[in-house]
């Protein structure tokens, strides 16, 4: 089986959203699910991502967003721009390496996963990238060069906000993993 590689994709750091949502418009991953990933607090910890200042340390992350793939055979694939493990990991190696144990975290910091069909993403998500100005019109990180999913409307805090019940399902990563091991 030839797995996704992440070359192959458009792709912006900082931009996981948008990642993800081109991800989602390519026919191999419109069955796919969606994982927005954020917690009760301001951020959660995530481990293996390129942004860390060393390879064992974690990010605090705000939010992220991955793909959760059904290859052909029913095998589950995490596809994660920003992780330093291979672009295609399978999902259960995924989720055990990349997050520290919830009972070592603070509940308002543990990760909660918000699961979607890519489908549903790819239709409800807008995003004018208004998250990513600063207060005097700046950008906080380089913007990708295509263009906005929306000019004028952003509603990403209804799926990185984990009070927000209209996308998805919310699970934990206990739940997640018990998912994970049923399909």
């Amino acid at each position: 089986m030839k797995l996704p590689r992440r070359e192959d994709y458009p792709y912006q750091s900082r931009y996981c959203e948008e990642n993800i949502w081109h991800l989602c418009q390519q026919p191999e991953f419109q069955d796919s699910d969606v994982v927005v990933m954020a917690s009760r607090g301001d951020f959660f910890p995530i481990l293996r991502q390129r942004a860390a200042e060393t390879p064992d340390a974690a990010v605090l992350w705000d939010y992220h967003v991955v793909l959760l793939w059904r290859a052909g055979g029913g095998a589950r694939f995490i596809l994660d721009f920003d992780t330093t493990l291979p672009f295609c990991t399978p999902a259960i190696r995924y989720f055990q390496q990349s997050f520290i144990d919830d009972t070592l975290l603070d509940p308002a910091f543990a990760p909660l996963f918000r699961v979607m069909p890519a489908r549903e993403y790819a239709a409800g998500l807008l995003s004018d990238r208004r998250h990513m100005r600063t207060a005097d019109g700046g950008w906080l990180a380089e913007p990708p060069s295509w263009p906005p999913i929306s000019t004028s409307k952003s509603n990403l805090r209804q799926f990185s906000n984990m009070a927000e019940r209209k996308f998805g399902r919310i699970l934990t990563s206990a739940q997640l993993l018990q998912m994970l091991m049923r399909a």
